[in-house]
């Protein structure tokens, strides 16, 4: 695991601002490759509910995957779900390649160069169709189901072991205030521990649609993308998940950015949720 490289979180910068197409992405991709519908909510499930009894950090972790030859590793949050199994992270974590899904994709949660709950192995992988073949970034988020690792209590799941956030899909504002958290690569870390950065959100300033992407200061390069944002506008800090990390320009190397959290990935994630 320590020998795993940070994805490619670096973009090139656009040839022109325009924003993403308005067509909205109704079906979400699995592993296999099929389409499926995600649905409009979840009879007797409260998503905004953390899991009770844990701190933020103890359901953050390292995700590692295969794709290109190459071991790579992002950051991972464990969110809530029906199956009490879902890591949220950035979909180029999930699909580093166009058209393509990565391989040996697990989830450690409270990774420290160890894995001191065991390596969390993933089933089933939800990511927007616009981004695993249309690269679009305001799309750039996915989720995946995992299974108990080898040893583990009878019954655990992931929630159970290290807690969940809640999730909100109701997108940020600028100046919203947020933290995120990650596991970097650079900077003098060695990518063994989380590290908060807290910032107002700002637009994406290559992008016509300023609401298709909102972006923290935060001057991390590596092992970053997947990391939670949990607004802090409210006290006490409530650890609900309301966007993510997932990428960062070449010309703006003080600001990371991520997509929206609204509608079309809440989507994404109510098929992955629903899934038991």
């Amino acid at each position: 695991m320590q020998a795993a490289k940070s994805n490619a979180f670096v973009d090139p910068d656009p040839a022109d601002g325009d924003g993403p197409g308005a067509a909205p992405d109704s079906a979400v991709a699995s592993r296999a490759g099929s389409a499926v519908t995600a649905p409009t909510g979840i009879p007797g499930f409260d998503e905004s509910q953390p899991v009770p009894g844990f701190a933020p950090q103890d359901h953050l972790g390292v995700v590692f995957f295969r794709s290109g030859g190459v071991d790579q590793r992002c950051t991972g949050n464990v969110v809530a779900s029906v199956s009490g199994d879902l890591v949220a992270t950035a979909g180029r974590c999930v699909s580093a390649l166009a058209g393509q899904f990565v391989s040996q994709l697990a989830f450690v949660p409270q990774y420290d160069g160890t894995a001191p709950h065991g390596v969390w192995g993933a089933v089933a992988v939800s990511a927007p169709a616009r981004w695993v073949t249309g690269r679009e970034v305001a799309f750039d988020s996915a989720f995946f189901q995992v299974k108990a690792p080898a040893g583990a209590a009878a019954g655990a799941t992931l929630s159970s072991t290290v807690g969940a956030s809640g999730v909100s899909f109701t997108g940020a504002k600028d100046d919203d205030d947020f933290r995120s958290t990650g596991y970097p690569l650079d900077g003098g870390h060695d990518g063994t521990k989380a590290v908060s950065v807290e910032s107002g959100a700002e637009p994406n300033p290559w992008m016509n649609r300023d609401d298709a992407i909102e972006g923290l200061q935060i001057e991390s390069r590596a092992g970053i993308s997947g990391s939670p944002w949990v607004s802090t506008d409210d006290a006490p800090v409530r650890d609900v998940q309301r966007g993510m990390t997932s990428f960062a320009y070449q010309h703006f190397t003080h600001s990371a950015f991520g997509p929206q959290w609204k509608a079309d990935l809440h989507a994404t994630y109510l098929a992955a949720a629903a899934a038991s």
